[in-house]
């Protein structure tokens, strides 16, 4: 099942979200004390996942049982992300050419419908991955390279003076 449709339902859309995030900041530990496992995809490209991120990801989701995934830009001055009526995309499993095709140039987030995981993508090219054991289990069995991009992020905010959130970010962030 493929596709990319915009999502209008915001009582749904609120929901999974709540499900999985307690907030949309990517400096931060973004994920509700339900998400057990965490990990880190950096770089990302832009403000999508590289291609072997979203093939992993997609391969995840379908290992799971699930058909499809909320995206939502969740960066926002004024009104609410939750609360705006543009935005947000219901997916079904598009392939990657379709997907990085999203005009996507502000934060922006991929979870599931049911609760079960979330991407928080950052405009700084980080995401932060966050789901149940099961769904972690079966992403780590897609994508083996957890520990260069935690290496390459440390590495690209060494010298950064506003690199606070990193640490107690990342040792959640286990690869």
């Amino acid at each position: 099942m493929a596709g990319v449709i915009a999502a209008t339902d915001l009582a749904a859309i609120r929901a999974a979200w709540r499900r999985v995030f307690s907030t949309n900041d990517a400096f931060s530990w973004p994920f509700r004390e339900t998400v057990e496992v965490g990990r880190v995809f950096y770089p990302t490209d832009g403000c999508h996942l590289a291609r072997g991120q979203y093939s992993a990801l997609v391969d995840a989701i379908q290992s799971i049982g699930e058909t499809g995934f909320f995206l939502s830009v969740v960066e926002s001055e004024g009104l609410s992300f939750l609360d705006r009526d543009w935005g947000h995309w219901s997916c079904g499993l598009p392939p990657y050419e379709e997907y990085s095709a999203l005009d996507l140039t502000l934060e922006n987030a991929l979870y599931s419908k049911g609760g079960h995981w979330g991407v928080l993508i950052s405009h700084e090219m980080h995401a932060l991955v966050g789901g149940t054991v099961d769904f972690m289990a079966a992403l780590d069995d897609h994508y083996r390279g957890w520990g260069d991009d935690l290496r390459m992020l440390r590495e690209a905010w060494s010298d950064n003076p506003n690199d606070t959130w990193l640490e107690p970010t990342l040792s959640r962030a286990t690869p």
